[in-house]
């Protein structure tokens, strides 16, 4: 392996309950592998594979992930904000590509020396043919973040400017209309995240998701320092 830092990923032995809620493990390890394989060489942002055999493979290291940028310096600060923002770009590009990461959560993606690398391909899937994979990475992708930000903000708006800039499939207007079909079960949903469930993050961040990705914010929107729109 050259001396090169690397990550060895075996396959888990889990419980009853977590391969209820995964799946068999071996195939989704192998599913995972086989992608690897399947992208050294394309100049897109995964890691190079540097060992591969059945029942593991060596990935080399990609620094550390924006999830534990964020937890580290802050999801508003000058380190977070630009991880976040270069993997919304990076996402743009990739989907741009062809291909869906499947689950593109903030833990999911390394920030290193202002390069993005996307890691844990279990649900990865090329989708050259139907962009509905690339509307899901968006929506998972800017779910994670309102989680991480607690509202929508600056950030969310910096890292929307970033894949729009970059988005020439019309992935941003897809993931729109989904959002539309998707608002009577918010709706359903508001009232819990007002009262039983508002402790929780995830269901904090339904509501700014639901703006974030209506009609009525404008490219160009930005926010007053409560918050609000101007």
């Amino acid at each position: 392996m050259s001396g090169q830092p690397g990550w060895r990923k075996r396959v888990e032995d889990v419980g009853l309950r977590l391969r209820l809620q995964k799946g068999d493990p071996r195939q989704l390890f192998e599913a995972e592998r086989q992608a690897y394989l399947s992208l050294q060489g394309k100049h897109l942002p995964f890691p190079r594979l540097l060992d591969s055999r059945p029942g593991e493979f060596v990935l080399a290291d990609a620094g550390p992930s924006v999830k534990a940028i964020i937890l580290r310096e802050g999801a508003h600060s000058v380190p977070g904000q630009a991880a976040i923002v270069a993997a919304a770009e990076a996402l743009a590009r990739l989907h741009r590509a062809g291909y869906s990461h499947g689950r593109p959560s903030l833990r999911d993606i390394c920030y290193q020396d202002g390069t993005i690398t996307f890691i844990d391909l279990e649900k990865y899937r090329p989708d050259h043919n139907n962009p509905s994979g690339h509307v899901w990475d968006l929506l998972i992708f800017f779910f994670d973040i309102c989680i991480a930000t607690g509202r929508l903000d600056e950030t969310v708006l910096a890292a929307r400017d970033a894949y729009r800039a970059a988005d020439s499939r019309g992935i941003w207007a897809r993931a729109e209309r989904k959002m539309r079909h998707l608002r009577p079960v918010w709706a359903l949903l508001r009232p819990l995240t007002w009262r039983w469930l508002s402790h929780h993050r995830d269901f904090r961040a339904i509501a700014p998701l639901c703006a974030l990705f209506s009609r009525g914010v404008r490219p160009d929107s930005r926010l007053a320092p409560g918050g609000e729109f101007l």
